[in-house]
């Protein structure tokens, strides 16, 4: 797919998701607006309604409801034991004893410095 192609592709896909969003926003302008005109049409005076005493007062006692239980479900029986699992028995480490370093005598390290009045340099 050559350059162009690929840009020609982002540039329809931008395209189509603008169209969408617009269609989107036009369709809940409309809508919103028609909300509007309808709440404004129907605000004439309303009949508040007024509830008359009963003769009676209702009736209060506690209502019993009957409700069938759910059959129950079989039985499955399992007549094959499950398989035994022995643990696999833990393994331990075996210390390791290594071969003791060979004794090294560190070098002998002889520092000559001159004197202060610049004779000898003899190590003392």
């Amino acid at each position: 797919m050559n350059q162009i192609h690929r840009i020609g592709l982002g540039v329809a896909g931008v395209a189509a998701i603008l169209t969408v969003a617009g269609a989107l926003v036009v369709d809940g302008y409309v809508t919103a607006n028609q909300d509007v005109a309808q709440a404004t049409a129907s605000q004439g005076p309303t009949a508040v309604p007024t509830l008359e005493p009963t003769a009676s007062p209702p009736n209060t006692d506690p209502l019993t409801i009957y409700v069938n239980p759910l059959p129950q479900p079989p039985v499955t029986r399992v007549t094959k034991p499950a398989v035994v699992v022995t643990p696999a028995p833990r393994v331990t480490a075996r210390p390791v004893t290594a071969q003791p370093a060979p004794v090294v005598t560190p070098p002998t390290i002889r520092v000559i410095v001159p004197s202060p009045t610049g004779e000898g340099g003899y190590d003392d």
